[in-house]
């Protein structure tokens, strides 16, 4: 029961997370830059939109961390290394994401909100760059997460 619970409450945060920097990357950045004649216009749009949302992210980061370090010693399998290599890579990428959006959230967004109308598509451009890698990472970990459940059968 507390398995499932886990597995449940992984997936959900991880799915949230995902859908949540996919949407915002995919969807809503571009449409809402192809709304706004002026960029001053977008920039200041796209900031509030943004406004606080780093708080609701890293929750939902932490969640899904803790709950596959729950789910980690729940399942744990020293025996088999392509199993331990897999939950290996997993971690590093759930790390390498916090890392990212940390660094996107209390570096890079602060000085594109500061940028002067001049600097507007170069922060523009690297903070592009920056949320597809973080679309990759999430995308990363829930394939992880897949293969190191089918390693059993694959093992058998």
């Amino acid at each position: 029961m507390v398995e499932q619970l886990l597995f449940w409450v992984h997936g959900l945060s991880g799915a949230a997370w995902f859908g949540a920097i996919f949407y915002r990357t995919l969807v809503v950045d571009a449409k809402a830059f192809t709304f706004f004649e002026k960029r001053s216009d977008y920039e200041h749009f796209s900031t509030h939109l943004a406004h606080n949302m780093r708080y609701f992210v890293l929750a939902g980061l932490l969640i899904c961390g803790l709950s596959g370090f729950a789910l980690l010693g729940l399942k744990w399998d020293g025996s088999n290394v392509v199993w331990l290599a897999l939950m290996a890579a997993k971690a590093a990428v759930w790390l390498a994401a916090c890392m990212l959006f940390t660094y996107v959230s209390w570096v890079h967004w602060p000085w594109r909100c500061l940028a002067a109308p001049v600097e507007f598509a170069k922060y523009r451009k690297q903070g592009q760059l920056l949320a597809i890698g973080m679309v990759v990472l999430a995308g990363t970990g829930f394939a992880l997460g897949q293969a190191c459940r089918a390693v059993p059968w694959l093992s058998a």
